[in-house]
C-alpha cells in the first residue's frame, strides 16, 4: 500500500514544527539523531491544520506531534489516558475524576486543552470530525481504536476557520496507520499497589496488501476491562473526610477540617435536633443498634474565627457519605477495519468504519431520608419509646437518617456506536480533490439502579399493627397503613422499619426503590469535499488554494423513566409528601422529542509565498482561511485565520497566527429537557442555612454562538552546533466573549454575586426563595430549589506559552532521545456580568463554570535509551502548586496545596525478532494527592474532592504487558 501512501497522504495537514521534530516524533531516536528528514516530491510529511497540500514544516499554526509508541511506553493503559499527562491537557474528564452523574458515562476521557473547557476542544479521527457521544455533547475519545493509531496531532492554536465550530482552543487529530502490513498484538495486566484498581487489556490488529499492491485492508480489536475502585476511603485522602468549612470572611475564614461528620443524621437513623421535634423527650437520640435509642453524642464543633459552623461536627455519632467510588467501573469492546482501494492510477477509494460498546458503573451519595415525618405510634418503634413520646403529646417527629447498608445512588451505563466513513481521492493534473460522507450514532443508555420512589416510601415508612388500624385488637402483623385505608393505590407495599442501623430489610428496600432509566441518542451525517492546488507560481514559489465544503445533519433525543412528575399525596400521611414533592428522590430527567441542528459550511484557505532566498529570508510566506458557516439554530457566522511563515536560515524560523473562532451552541445546551438532581444538602450563604432543595437544570433556546479572538507567535530553532536537538517556543492569547456557561445558583460564587447586588443581579433569579430578599432567616427562607442555565454569559481571557525541546544521538552505543514539555499559563481571567474579574490560573478550581484545577506551570519530560533489545523509558510530570480559589476577597486559614512530581519508569526486552516484554510503574514514588477541598462541598463530607484535580489518586501502579508484532 505504500503507492497509495505516497500519492495521496492524509487529506488534512497540519502546522508542524520543524523537520526534526516530525523525525522524532514519526521514526524515533534514531532517525532524529541523523540528518533532518527530507521530504520527497511524492511523500511529504503531512499533519493536522490545513487543507493545503504542503509540506507540514512550513505551517504557521504550532502543533504538539506524539507518536502512539512514545505514549504507550510510560502510560500503557491507552493512548487517551496517556494523553492527559501532556501539559497542554488540563481540566480532562476521566474515570477518576467523573461524580457519577446519570447523565454521564462516568468512565468516559474527554479532551480539554488548556482548561478551556471540554466543549471547546474538537477531536478529529483521521481528519473527520467525531460526534458527541454524551448528552452533554462531549466526545468520549475512548472509542479510538488505539492499535492502528500511527501518532495523536494536538494542535495548540484555534482552527475553526479550517474546520469548524468547537475548534476554538485547538484540535486534537488521531491518525491510523493506513499501511499497516503483518499482524500485532499487544496486552497487558496492571494493579495498585494496594492491589486494587486491576486492569487487563487485549489489542490485536492485522493489515495486508491485495490486488498486487492496488488495495490494502486492515482492522482491530481491544477489549478493555477495569472494575474500578469501589472505596474512595481505600486512600488516606478518602478516609479523612475532609471539608471546607466557613464562609470566607475574616470573621469566618475557610478551613480545612478532617474527619467531618454531619450532625443532623447518623447510620442508625437519629430523631432530629430541631425545633420541629420541641417537647420530645426523644430530641437528639439516635438508633446505636436496632430498636435501641441513645444520646447522640456530638462531636467537637467547627469553629471558624468568631463563628461556629452548622451542620458538621468534627467526630461524633454524625453519618457522612462513605459510598463514593475513587474510579469509576469501564469495561469496553471496540473494533475497527479499514478498506483502501486504487481504482485508477489518479482516483483512490477508502472506507472505514468504527464500532464499541461500553460499560461503565460508578457510584456516589449514600441512600437516605432527611427530616421525613413520622408516627409517633409507627408500629416499628419500640412501645417504651412511643409511651414515652405520647406521654409528653408528640404525635409526630422529624426523623433523618443515611444508609450504609444498602444500594447508593450509583448510576450505570451502556455504550453502544459506530462511526463509518466512505471516501475518494484523486488527482486533476496538478490539483488533488477529496470527498467524503461519514455516519455516526451514538447511544448511552443509564440506569439509577436506587432511585427512591418518594410515593412508596412515604407509603412504606407508614406502618401499623393490622389489627389496631382494622379498629380491633393488635395483631402482631405490621403493614402499610395504605393497605388497610387505600388498598388500591399502592398494591404489595412493604412496611420499611428504619429504626436501627441495619433494621431495614431488603424486601422493603427493593419496594421503595426503582431502577430507572435514562436514554440519549446522538446521530450525525456528514458530507464534504474539498480541492486544493496551485493556480499560479510566484518568483518565491506556488501559490496554493484550498476550497472546501461541508453539511452537518446533527440530532439528539432523550428518553426516561424517571419523569419529573410530582407525586399523589392521596393517602400519604406521613413523610414529607407536597403537591411539589417529585416521584423520585434521585436524578428525574424528562423525555423529550428529536431535535435537530443543520449545518451548511463553506472555506478557503490560500498560502502565498512573498519572499525566498534574499538576505534575512530563506522563505517567507502568509497562510489565510475563511469559513462562512450558517447554523439553523443559531444563525449565520464566520471565521477566518491568517498566519505568517518567516523562514530566516535553514535553522531558524519564525510563526505568527491571528485568527476568528466560534463554538456555536450545542443541542443539549439549546433544548434538552428539564434535568432535576435532588441536592445532598447545600449551604444557603444568605440564610447561612443547609437546603436541600432540588437542583434544576434547563436549556436555553436563545443561545448565541460564542466568539474568540486568537493570537498566537513562535520560533522553531535548530542549533546547527548541536545535531539532532531542535527547540520550539510559542506564545498564545485566547479571549472569548459572549462565552456559553452554565450558571448554576447553587455555586458560591453565584450566591456571592446576588449578595453583592442586594438581590438584583440577575444571577438571584437562580435561587427560588419562599420569602423576599430581606428575609434571612434559615427557618423560614431557605432556598427551596436552585437552578442552573447555559447563557452566553462569560468572558475567558487567557496566554502563555508553550516550550518544546527535542533532543536524541548515541551514547555508548545505544540511542538515546530526551524530549521535553512546558506549558505556562500565568493567568485565566473569568468575568461574569456584575461580578469581579478573577483569575482561575494556579487556582484548586474555577469561580464557575465546571472549571477544575489549573497549575500555572506544567511540564512533562520523556527520556528513553534502546541498547541490545533493552530499553528503559522515563517519564517525569509536574505540576505546579495552586492556591484555594480564584476570588482574591474569599479569606482562607490553610495553606496552599503545593506542587507535586510524579515519575513513571517502564523496562522493556525484546525477546527475538517478534516480542518484547515490558514492565511499567507509574507514580513510582507513589505520590499521593495534596488534601484540598471543594467549598461547594462543604456540607458533604466524604462525598467528593479531598485532592487537587488533575493530581494522581491512586498511587503507585504496576503494569506488566506484551507486544508482538509479526
Amino acid at each position: 500500500m505504500g503507492g497509495v501512501s505516497s500519492k495521496f497522504g492524509v487529506r488534512l495537514l497540519n502546522g508542524a514544527a520543524t523537520s526534526a521534530i516530525l523525525a522524532f516524533a514519526m521514526t524515533g531516536a534514531a532517525q532524529a539523531q541523523s540528518a533532518p528528514a527530507e521530504d520527497t516530491a511524492d511523500e511529504a510529511i503531512v499533519v493536522t491544520g490545513t487543507r493545503l497540500i504542503t509540506n507540514g514544516n512550513d505551517m504557521p499554526t504550532p502543533v504538539t506531534i506524539v507518536t502512539t509508541e512514545k505514549l504507550l511506553q510510560t502510560n500503557p493503559s491507552s493512548v487517551t489516558a496517556a494523553l492527559q499527562t501532556l501539559p497542554v491537557f488540563q481540566g480532562m474528564r476521566t474515570p477518576t475524576t467523573a461524580p457519577g452523574n446519570s447523565r454521564q458515562n462516568n468512565a468516559a476521557r474527554v479532551l480539554n486543552l488548556r482548561n478551556l473547557g471540554r466543549l471547546r476542544t474538537l477531536s478529529m479521527f483521521d481528519g473527520h470530525r467525531l460526534a458527541p457521544s454524551s448528552p452533554e455533547a462531549e466526545t468520549d475519545v475512548t472509542f479510538i481504536p488505539s492499535m492502528l493509531v500511527k501518532r495523536v496531532d494536538v494542535v495548540t492554536g484555534g482552527a475553526s476557520a479550517v474546520y469548524g465550530s468547537d475548534a476554538v482552543s485547538g484540535v486534537v487529530n488521531f491518525i491510523t496507520d493506513r499501511d499497516f502490513n503483518g499482524l500485532k498484538l499487544d496486552t497487558h495486566y496492571g494493579i495498585s499497589s494496594r492491589g486494587d484498581g486491576p486492569e487487563f487489556k487485549v489489542g490485536i490488529a492485522g493489515g495486508t496488501k491485495f490486488a498486487d499492491g492496488r488495495g490494502h485492508f486492515e482492522a482491530s480489536y481491544e477489549y478493555l476491562n477495569s472494575p474500578g475502585i469501589a472505596d474512595k476511603a481505600s486512600r488516606d485522602f478518602g478516609a479523612a473526610l475532609y471539608t471546607v468549612q466557613g464562609s470566607g470572611t475574616a470573621a469566618a475564614p475557610y478551613i480545612y477540617v478532617s474527619n467531618t461528620h454531619l450532625n443532623g443524621t447518623t447510620f442508625g437513623g437519629y430523631i432530629v435536633n430541631t425545633n420541629a421535634n420541641n417537647g420530645n423527650p426523644l430530641k437528639d437520640y439516635t438508633f446505636t443498634a436496632n430498636g435501641v435509642l441513645a444520646k447522640f453524642q456530638h462531636g467537637a464543633s467547627v469553629v471558624t474565627g468568631t463563628s461556629t459552623v452548622t451542620g458538621v461536627e468534627i467526630g461524633g455519632d454524625g453519618a457522612y457519605y462513605n459510598k463514593t467510588m475513587l474510579q469509576a467501573q469501564a469495561r469496553s469492546h471496540v473494533g475497527y477495519a479499514r478498506l483502501d482501494y486504487d481504482l485508477t492510477d489518479s482516483v483512490h477509494f477508502y472506507t472505514n468504519a468504527s464500532l464499541w460498546k461500553t460499560h461503565n458503573r460508578n457510584t456516589n451519595v449514600n441512600n437516605g431520608f432527611s427530616n421525613v415525618v413520622m408516627s409517633s405510634t409507627n408500629a416499628f418503634l419500640p412501645k417504651v419509646y412511643q409511651d414515652q413520646m405520647l406521654a409528653a403529646n408528640i404525635s409526630t417527629f422529624t426523623f433523618s437518617r443515611l444508609f450504609d447498608n444498602v444500594t447508593p445512588t450509583d448510576s450505570e451505563t451502556d455504550t453502544d456506536g459506530h462511526m463509518a466513513v466512505l471516501g475518494f481521492e484523486g488527482d486533476l493534473g496538478s490539483w488533488k480533490w477529496d470527498a467524503f460522507y461519514s455516519n455516526s450514532r451514538n447511544k448511552q443508555r443509564t440506569w439509577a439502579n436506587a432511585n427512591v420512589n418518594n410515593a412508596r416510601a412515604f407509603a412504606a415508612l407508614d406502618a401499623v399493627d393490622e389489627g389496631l388500624a382494622k379498629g380491633g385488637a393488635a395483631n402482631g402483623n405490621i403493614v402499610c397503613n395504605v393497605t388497610v385505608t387505600n388498598p388500591g393505590l399502592f398494591p404489595g407495599c412493604v412496611p420499611l422499619n428504619i429504626f436501627g442501623p441495619t433494621a431495614n430489610t431488603a424486601q422493603a428496600m427493593a419496594y421503595i426503590l426503582d431502577r430507572t432509566e435514562f436514554t440519549a441518542t446522538t446521530w450525525m451525517d456528514e458530507f464534504g469535499g474539498s480541492i486544493a492546488g496551485s493556480p499560479f507560481a510566484t518568483w518565491a514559489g506556488p501559490v496554493q488554494v484550498a476550497l472546501s465544503g461541508e453539511y452537518r445533519n446533527l440530532r439528539y433525543q432523550q428518553l426516561s423513566t424517571a419523569e419529573p412528575v410530582a407525586t399523589n399525596c392521596t393517602g400519604l400521611r406521613f413523610g414529607n409528601c407536597k403537591s411539589t414533592t417529585l416521584i423520585y428522590a434521585g436524578n428525574v430527567l424528562a423525555s423529550g422529542p428529536q431535535v435537530g441542528q443543520k449545518v451548511h459550511e463553506a472555506a478557503l484557505e490560500v498560502e502565498v509565498p512573498l519572499l525566498k532566498n534574499v538576505p534575512f529570508v530563506r522563505s517567507l510566506s502568509i497562510n489565510g482561511a475563511a469559513r462562512y458557516t450558517n447554523y439553523n439554530t443559531s444563525g449565520e457566522v464566520g471565521t477566518w485565520k491568517v498566519g505568517l511563515n518567516w523562514e530566516i536560515t535553514d535553522s531558524l524560523k519564525l510563526r505568527a497566527t491571528r485568527s476568528r473562532e466560534i463554538r456555536a451552541p450545542n443541542l443539549n445546551e439549546l433544548f434538552a429537557p428539564r434535568l432535576v438532581q435532588v441536592s445532598a444538602s447545600t449551604r444557603d450563604s444568605h440564610t447561612t442555612g443547609i437546603s436541600t432543595g432540588p437542583l434544576i437544570t434547563d436549556p436555553n433556546p436563545n443561545l448565541k454562538p460564542e466568539v474568540a479572538q486568537v493570537w498566537t507567535g513562535g520560533v522553531v530553532w535548530n542549533p546547527p552546533f548541536i545535531r539532532g536537538l531542535s527547540l520550539t517556543l510559542d506564545a498564545y492569547k485566547i479571549s472569548i466573549n459572549n462565552a456559553i456557561t452554565q450558571i448554576q445558583g447553587q455555586d458560591v460564587n453565584t450566591q456571592k454575586l446576588c449578595e453583592d447586588s442586594g438581590g438584583t443581579s440577575e444571577f438571584c433569579s437562580l435561587i427560588v426563595r419562599p420569602g423576599p430578599f430581606s428575609d434571612t432567616n434559615p427557618a423560614t427562607n431557605l432556598p427551596t430549589a436552585w437552578l442552573s442555565q447555559p447563557r452566553n454569559a462569560l468572558k475567558l481571557e487567557t496566554w502563555g506559552a508553550d516550550f518544546e525541546v527535542n533532543y536524541a544521538t548515541q551514547v555508548a552505543g545505544g540511542d538515546f532521545s530526551v524530549r521535553g514539555l512546558v506549558s505556562y499559563q500565568p493567568h485565566y481571567y473569568l468575568t461574569l456580568p456584575g461580578g469581579s474579574r478573577l483569575d482561575a490560573a494556579g487556582a484548586g478550581i474555577g469561580p464557575c463554570c465546571q472549571l477544575d484545577g489549573l497549575s500555572r506551570w506544567r511540564a512533562t519530560a520523556f527520556l528513553g535509551y534502546r541498547k541490545n533489545g533493552i530499553s528503559v523509558d522515563i517519564q517525569e510530570r509536574f505540576l505546579s502548586g495552586v492556591r484555594w480559589d480564584p476570588n482574591p476577597l474569599l479569606v482562607f486559614n490553610a495553606p496552599n496545596p503545593p506542587g507535586v512530581a510524579y515519575t513513571n519508569i517502564t523496562l522493556g526486552a525484546e525477546a527475538g525478532k517478534h516480542l518484547e516484554f515490558y514492565l511499567s510503574v507509574q507514580n513510582l514514588f507513589d505520590q499521593q494527592p495534596t488534601p484540598w477541598g471543594r467549598i461547594s462541598h462543604s456540607a458533604l463530607p466524604g462525598l467528593m474532592g479531598g485532592f487537587v484535580p488533575g493530581q494522581d489518586v491512586i498511587g503507585r501502579y504496576v503494569t506488566v504487558g506484551a507486544r508482538m508484532k509479526l
